[in-house]
């Protein structure tokens, strides 16, 4: 059924101009999986400078596609659009087609003077999975896919630890084309308001800081400029309480999420968000108005300049020695933006009966409110020269690999002192987040061990332009790292014990051999209360003071070569 769908569709697109492609938006439709591919065909058909190709498969079996050049042309600001990330929001599904017909109807110079690297719809299983109801918050389109992709999994927590089989087709496209700016089109929940867009953009104290200034003094200004020719656009509206009136803030994109994942590349990050409960037909218009400014900001003299950034961005991070593993809104610093909302109140529910919000469209508001846009970074860490893993834990070496890690296998037996980390705290919740049982408040203490590298281990220098992300992933106490994705909890499992009974023998003796050991012993058992009537205590305590106690338990297997 779905291949005859695609070949009428075909012949649809075959029969029409290029105006006729994307106007289904205008009856609250959307364009499904086989409809955008067939689009795409043609618009590469038309275009010959552009390719329309598999760039890998998805969880669903199916192939996730890229519209892009034939050939890039370097130096040339390079954007990479993403769409339908959650399949029900699928604004820039329809929008990127329309945009690019338009630019190719009008032979437009934008395409000759930027790389436009398109995925068409990167969430397949979920496009697939459509209905008429899985966004009960939305106003249209008549159908929309679901936010789960065939694994179940929210593709945009899924940036760092790629469970996905559409995270890995991602990660190459992305590296393949080290794109300047991302952009991964949304559509909204929460708060209702005048504005048809919002917008997250990188968080500033979360990348690097040529980049920060460039996005807030060039880039910024631009898109809210062009956008309010067509779609006055806001911030993201990230609540502080219960409405925008209580002021709003910027969203923390941990690496999880696709904007926080291109920071990690010095690539500045864009989501929009278009207004949930807009007419379909203007959330697409607003999404296509966005990235058309940005593209015709890359083509500004300013905006060529982003490639050079960039590169001013890589040179700093790899003399930058002290980076944070976490962030903090800081409250003490109120900005303030123009926002066109509704005035809200509380009134009885019908349902429940119970005191509900409501916003009163009748009362539209323009005015000043507060906005909270800097976060503090804590928890520092000096950067060491290398990292060590050994080759055991082949799920991460495979994940460095692909987000393009210059690593070196050792193979010449040797030893290294190097300094390890063990985990002293840990906190984990009762149930999975995104099928992992995300770590969270985590402690460590530092400990110079000697390394046998006969057993063979990767050597990764940290001089290089992964720098950030290796940080942010190899680093145990940052948000997104390996650690607290579970891809180590094998260490926090003991493994060899003992018996009471056989091991009473060897306490006596290993207490009369170490005095010091004794009277830390004799000391805990006066001090501390119920210890003295725990027998295990006792013995656990003296067993982990000797030689007996494994030394790998708890210690995080990737070293530090500061």
């Amino acid at each position: 059924m779905r291949l005859l769908c695609s070949f009428l569709f075909a012949l649809f697109l075959a029969q029409s101009s290029l105006a006729q492609i994307a106007l289904r938006y205008e009856d609250n439709s959307s364009l499904n999986y086989a409809e955008t591919i067939e689009s795409y065909r043609y618009l590469a058909e038309k275009d010959k400078r552009f390719v329309f190709e598999p760039c890998g498969k998805s969880d669903a079996g199916e192939d996730i596609f890229v519209f892009a050049p034939r050939i890039k042309k370097e130096g040339l600001p390079t954007v990479l659009i993403n769409n339908g990330i959650h399949p029900g929001e699928s604004c820039g599904v329809d929008a990127s087609i329309l945009l690019m017909n338009q630019l190719i109807e009008e032979r437009s110079t934008l395409l000759d003077s930027i790389n436009i690297v398109i995925i068409a719809l990167y969430n397949v299983g979920g496009s697939l999975n459509r209905g008429c109801c899985t966004r009960a918050n939305q106003n249209g389109p008549t159908e929309q896919g679901f936010r789960g992709n065939a694994k179940n999994l929210d593709l945009n927590r899924d940036f760092i630890k790629m469970d996905s089989q559409n995270s890995l087709a991602f990660t190459e496209t992305f590296h393949n084309w080290q794109p300047d700016i991302f952009i991964d089109t949304h559509t909204s929940n929460g708060a209702d308001y005048q504005h048809c867009m919002t917008l997250i953009h990188s968080q500033y104290d979360m990348i690097s800081a040529p980049m920060a200034k460039f996005c807030d003094r060039e880039i910024l200004p631009f898109l809210y400029a062009k956008m309010n020719e067509s779609y006055p656009m806001a911030p993201y509206m990230d609540l502080m309480g219960e409405t925008p009136e209580a002021g709003i803030k910027d969203f923390a994109d941990w690496p999880r999420y696709s904007n926080g994942y291109a920071g990690l590349f010095n690539c500045l990050g864009f989501t929009t968000e278009a207004h949930m409960l807009k007419p379909y037909q203007d959330r697409v218009l607003a999404t296509r108005d966005f990235l058309s400014a940005m593209l015709e900001f890359c083509m500004t003299s300013r905006g060529r300049l982003l490639p050079e950034v960039k590169l001013i961005a890589q040179r700093e991070d790899l003399e930058q020695k002290e980076w944070c593993l976490d962030y903090t809104l800081d409250k003490t610093i109120v900005d303030s933006v123009n926002f066109m909302g509704y005035s809200s109140s509380k009134e009885p529910s019908k349902v429940t009966g119970l005191q509900r919000l409501k916003y009163h469209r009748d009362k539209p508001y323009t005015k000043m409110i507060s906005q909270f846009s800097h976060y503090i970074g804590s928890d520092t860490v000096m950067v060491p020269s290398h990292y060590l893993i050994p080759t055991a834990w082949q799920e991460v070496i495979a994940r460095l690999k692909l987000n393009k890690v210059d690593m070196t296998e050792i193979k010449k037996d040797s030893n290294l002192v190097a300094t390890a980390y063990y985990i002293s705290h840990v906190d984990s919740p009762k149930s999975p987040y995104e099928g992992h049982f995300l770590h969270d408040n985590v402690d460590t203490r530092t400990e110079q061990i000697t390394v046998n590298l006969s057993t063979g281990y990767m050597l990764i220098p940290t001089d290089q332009a992964a720098r950030r992300y290796l940080i942010n992933v190899l680093e145990p106490r940052a948000k997104d790292s390996f650690f607290n994705w579970n891809f180590f909890d094998a260490v926090l499992q003991q493994k060899e014990w003992f018996s009471p009974y056989v091991f009473e023998d060897l306490a006596e003796e290993i207490l009369s051999a170490d005095a010091e050991l004794k009277a830390s012993f004799e000391q805990k058992r006066k001090e501390e209360e119920g210890f003295k009537e725990d027998m295990w205590g006792q013995l656990m305590y003296i067993y982990k003071h000797s030689p007996y106690y494994e030394k790998s338990h708890l210690r995080y297997p990737v070293f530090r070569l500061d």
